[in-house]
């Protein structure tokens, strides 16, 4: 039986400078290796049926003696119950029908979670491995039945509908915002607004620079792309900075609090605070909090950090410089 492995579909990063952390602490959604094509594989057997086979000369392929050797990181149950349900209509494949057997791998590939199949190998006599890539999600979509849908990063909708937002690399996936349900997506749509690509760029950085720790603190959260501009909290009345700044990127967490992100990470900005600086911000902002910090607002978009208070979120939304979108809710909570 050949070896199996497995490819994300994530670009490789350089590690950052002066992190010396180790990866395997991190939640991150590991990184594929340029120049090496790495797959998952699905191994098919005939079994006990293998002598009647051959004494037939002719070898069928038993769909429903399988196995999936994972290499992915997360795979939803969703997902092997569509897989399974391929194998099913493709039972009684023979070994020498080639067209049948271009026909069940274009099924594969038409399943919204995988990515990539490659050639299908057979295993003489009665076997067959065919090689595939799975899609591994760094976010997830509310739909207009009220559930949930995991997003790969390129903005393809995937199968695996959930209640509440996907348990995923030890945190969860963060929801593509504003939630609407009554959106209608499914498997096989793509995100394509400027909003939600900067949503998922937001989501991909979180996953590299965010704790497994850090994110179970963080909780489920809503990445909100579609402002344009934010508010500056901590300009004085008669100083030189603008009022607001490009990049209106918001977190919404689970106990109504608030975080402006500022611009996404791609495409880069100039002068925008490195993203991996904004999630220290943020990884302290949570500790904080645990610990009984009482903000409500975090601004992370510069080399300190600004917070503030639930009496200073009222007075800024008096004045009008916080919109009641942006203002930290009571007790409100993201979908879960």
């Amino acid at each position: 039986m050949m070896a199996s492995m497995v490819q994300s579909d994530r670009p490789k990063r350089a590690p950052r400078r002066g992190d010396d952390a180790s990866a395997a602490r991190r939640g991150g959604v590991p990184a594929w290796v340029p120049l090496a094509l790495l797959f998952a594989g699905l191994f098919f057997g005939v079994g006990a049926l293998e002598r009647d086979a051959q004494s037939l000369g002719v070898a069928e392929i038993d769909t429903l003696r399988y196995r999936l050797q994972e290499g992915t990181r997360w795979v939803s149950p969703a997902w092997r119950m569509e897989l399974e349900d391929v194998l099913i209509d493709a039972r009684g494949m023979l070994v020498d029908e080639r067209e049948s057997i271009e026909r069940f791998r274009s099924r594969v590939l038409e399943l919204s979670f995988v990515a990539e199949v490659g050639d299908p190998e057979l295993l003489w006599p009665d076997g067959l491995s065919l090689p595939l890539r799975m899609h591994e999600p760094i976010a997830c979509v509310a739909t207009g039945i009220e559930e949930f849908l995991p997003v790969a990063p390129g903005g393809e909708v995937l199968g695996g509908y959930a209640v509440s937002p996907h348990g995923a690399y030890g945190g969860w996936l963060p929801v593509v915002g504003p939630v609407d349900h009554g959106i209608v997506l499914w498997p096989g749509d793509r995100l394509t607004s400027a909003s939600d690509a900067a949503a998922l760029a937001v989501a991909d950085s979180m996953w590299r620079f965010m704790e497994v720790a850090d994110l179970r603190r963080l909780g489920r959260i809503v990445i909100d792309a579609t402002r344009e501009r934010a508010p500056v909290f901590d300009r004085a009345p008669d100083s030189a900075t603008p009022e607001t700044l490009p990049g209106g990127v918001v977190l919404e967490l689970e106990d109504g609090r608030r975080v402006v992100f500022g611009r996404p990470p791609d495409p880069a900005s100039p002068g925008e605070l490195p993203v991996g600086l904004k999630w220290r911000h943020v990884a302290e902002g949570m500790r904080d909090a645990q610990a009984g910090d009482p903000w409500r607002l975090l601004d992370v978009r510069f080399d300190e950090a600004v917070r503030l208070s639930r009496a200073e979120v009222e007075e800024f939304a008096r004045r009008g410089v916080i919109s009641r979108a942006l203002k930290p809710g009571e007790g409100e909570r993201p979908p879960r």
